[in-house]
């Protein structure tokens, strides 16, 4: 038997037409052409290929994030220290009666002949926190071994009429604890502005070394001089530093300070 490749009827093998359509059974239909496949829209094809562009720059985006806020904290600058004397009086301990606070200081009127040295001086702030200490020129021995007066004289030469030893001189006597000595090298404005008591025995009170590292006079004329200090101080083991300048005046008894220009450095 032949299967009709037309009508799919069986018919005999000797027949050469098949019996149902009349159609010649080794005629084939002809073969259907192949749908062709729907090409894809050139749109949809552009938003294949952008998502996983897409995709690639958020990722980007995201890890850069982080690097990105890291190096602007890095960039941003820190405040600048705000400028407070090195002498203010340190805050009293718990169960300690505060000292009474003095007055504001008024502005010294002393006459300055060096406009190129003579610097603006803030006054102490009552009610801001001390921070650091006082100002700096050669080392200085801590405040727990205090070298005695030969000592002192074989480490620092004190030539007279130098406004910088007398600044040395100054924060030997503290380094030693002869707070006396100290509040005699200043002048009789800077202890009525500064009380010694509160200034210089308060605020040193709990100073266990305090070091001047470096001291220069910046100039000298007229009566006034002007001293750069660099001083390290050492507060509860916590090391303070302080750098400004010292303003001097001439007196009958030699050069005394008057007025303090320190602020604390990082």
């Amino acid at each position: 038997m032949i299967r009709c490749q037309w009508c799919g009827a069986q018919n005999y093998a000797i027949d050469s037409w098949c019996a149902r359509c009349s159609r010649h059974l080794d005629w084939a239909p002809p073969s259907r052409p192949a749908t062709p496949e729907p090409r894809r829209p050139a749109r949809r094809r552009s938003l294949t290929l952008l998502a996983p562009a897409a995709a690639g720059l958020g990722v980007a985006i995201a890890l850069a994030l982080p690097v990105a806020s890291w190096f602007q904290a890095v960039g941003r600058a820190a405040p600048p220290a705000s400028l407070a004397t090195a002498i203010r009086p340190l805050a009293p301990a718990a169960g300690e009666a505060a000292p009474t606070s003095a007055p504001a200081p008024t502005p010294d009127t002393t006459p300055n002949a060096d406009s190129t040295t003579a610097e603006a001086t803030p006054t102490p702030d009552e009610d801001s926190t001390p921070s650091s200490g006082p100002p700096p020129s050669e080392p200085v021995p801590s405040a727990q071994t205090p070298p005695d007066d030969q000592t002192q004289a074989g480490q620092i030469p004190l030539p007279t009429g130098d406004p910088a030893a007398t600044v040395a001189r100054f924060y030997w006597a503290v380094s030693g604890r002869d707070f006396v000595a100290a509040a005699a090298l200043w002048t009789p404005q800077m202890q009525t502005q500064y009380p010694p008591v509160e200034y210089i025995d308060h605020r040193f009170a709990a100073t266990e070394a305090i070091n001047l590292q470096g001291e220069r006079v910046l100039g000298n004329g007229g009566g006034v001089a002007l001293v750069y200090v660099d001083v390290v101080e050492v507060i509860d083991g916590q090391s303070r530093h302080w750098v400004g300048t010292w303003q001097l005046v001439d007196t009958a008894s030699g050069w005394l300070l008057n007025r303090p220009n320190l602020r604390a450095v990082a």
